[in-house]
């Protein structure tokens, strides 16, 4: 089983870019702070954990979350690699959306259920080029 649960906060503003494929469906990355909490040597760590949203989630991403926003993440581990610019094979993995919630003072607001997808049918072609973090 590959399912993922998260809570943290946003890093900074997601980004938005059009696939690459014909019918250009749209891609927000961003980055989320999860804290883990104070260790043996008392201090806090966290881990910035990269996320990815597909087609009317990654819409409803750019229009409603910005920086510092808390957020609860579902979703499923993606390993993927290719190729940077000086021709080094990098390996990354991302965080796929399958469910997002905005946590705010006054409780926790879904963000439209109906738009919640999978990733897209084929993995080959998928916008996973050199991310921008």
């Amino acid at each position: 089983m590959n399912e993922v649960r998260l809570f943290g906060t946003l890093t900074k503003d997601p980004n938005i870019r059009h696939s690459e494929r014909e019918d250009g469906y749209e891609v927000a990355r961003f980055t989320i702070r999860v804290e883990q909490g104070a260790r043996e040597d008392g201090k806090n760590y966290a881990d910035n954990v990269n996320v990815v949203a597909f087609r009317k989630v990654a819409v409803l991403v750019e229009k409603k979350l910005r920086r510092d926003m808390a957020v609860i993440v579902l979703g499923h581990i993606h390993a993927n690699s290719y190729t940077n610019r000086d021709g080094e094979r990098v390996f990354s993995q991302d965080i796929v959306v399958d469910k997002i919630d905005i946590v705010t003072d006054k409780g926790v607001e879904n963000m439209a259920p109906e738009a919640m997808q999978t990733m897209p049918e084929t993995m080959g072609d998928l916008p996973f080029s050199e991310p921008e973090y």
